[in-house]
């Protein structure tokens, strides 16, 4: 899901100095993993990924000397121990990624060279020095204690706030965290940032959705669930064709778990056909409670489609371009 991105500028250089390096801080609380890339000969010079812990920053060393109207590129993403599913920090330059630790210099062909295409972020200028992810929440200085409460839930630990403030409740999650571990002592936060990581990953491995998009072109795609006891429905992910993305990570059971996905051309948005669960949707980046009375709080309404039968809580849903046969809706 896209965040915002938050860029405070720095003081310009001279270039004719050695080449230098631009921070990058994460003030979410979310791990998150970004790729860097800045132009070269033949294209663009693309490197991922470097892990950003909550409340840390980095340096991002550009191996040449960038001129002042040289761009920086900039793609994030969170890591897959959440159960929320990925978050993306993306923009509208299409350039390529690995799964795995990659260098490549590349232009926009990524399919070529066997690797996936990515929505970056373009940085110009003095606004190249200091980059700063954040989230809804602006947990500024408080980023990376909002980072261990985030972690604790996605591992299974009774929290009920992420606020990134250390409380009784987050003392009490930790200390039982601990135990099941086996530590016998707290660490410090970074290895604590760590140890959850491991624990939510092994725990969520097999859960959730993951949509994947064989269809001719771009898609959005959006989810509906029962959270609680309420009904809820978000979105959108941006798929490019062949590409999939891990949307949820909590177990999922047939009777409350439902996709929708939209083709997107240049002129219209196509919806997903068969769908027969309503449930509301917005324009842009959304997240609505209930399925009902969408037109009268300034949402839409689509049809969604109730997952597959999941395989320890987990489902991979596969859209072609067949999905998408009949009407349109204007953009």
């Amino acid at each position: 899901m896209l965040m915002r991105l938050l860029i405070l500028l720095g003081l310009s250089f001279c270039v004719t100095a050695p080449a230098r390096a631009y921070d990058i801080c994460n003030e979410t609380s979310y791990i998150v993993h970004v790729a860097t890339g800045w132009p070269v000969t033949g294209g663009v010079a693309i490197q991922g990924w470097m892990r950003l812990r909550p409340g840390a920053c980095e340096e991002v060393a550009a191996e040449v000397e960038l001129a002042d109207d040289q761009p920086l590129y900039f793609y994030a993403k969170t890591s897959d121990a959440y159960l929320g599913g990925v978050r993306e920090w993306r923009g509208n330059s299409a350039l390529c990624v690995d799964e795995a630790d990659f260098e490549v210099v590349a232009n926009t062909r990524c399919a070529s060279l066997g690797l996936a295409t990515r929505d970056f972020i373009v940085r110009e200028g003095s606004a190249r020095d200091r980059t700063v992810l954040v989230g809804p929440d602006n947990f500024g200085s408080h980023a990376e204690v909002a980072g261990i409460q985030r972690l604790l839930q996605s591992a299974g630990y009774p929290i009920t706030a992420v606020d990134g403030y250390d409380g009784r409740g987050t003392d009490r999650a930790i200390t039982r965290f601990l135990g099941d571990a086996e530590l016998s002592s707290r660490p410090a936060n970074s290895a604590l940032i760590d140890a959850l990581e491991s624990r939510a990953m092994t725990r969520n491995a097999q859960s959730g959705l993951t949509v994947c998009n064989q269809s001719d072109g771009d898609i959005a795609t959006a989810i509906g669930y029962r959270a609680g006891e309420i009904w809820q429905s978000r979105g959108w992910w941006r798929l490019h064709a062949g590409e999939c993305a891990r949307l949820l990570a909590a177990r999922l059971e047939t009777v409350n778990s439902f996709f929708y996905a939209e083709r997107l051309t240049p002129t219209a948005r196509r919806p997903i056909n068969g769908g027969q669960d309503a449930f509301c949707i917005a324009p842009a980046r959304f997240l609505a409670e209930e399925r009902t009375g969408c037109t009268e709080r300034g949402y839409a309404t689509a049809n969604f489609r109730r997952i597959p039968e999941p395989v320890d809580g987990g489902v991979r849903v596969t859209i072609e371009e067949s999905d998408f046969e009949g009407p349109r809706r204007d953009r």
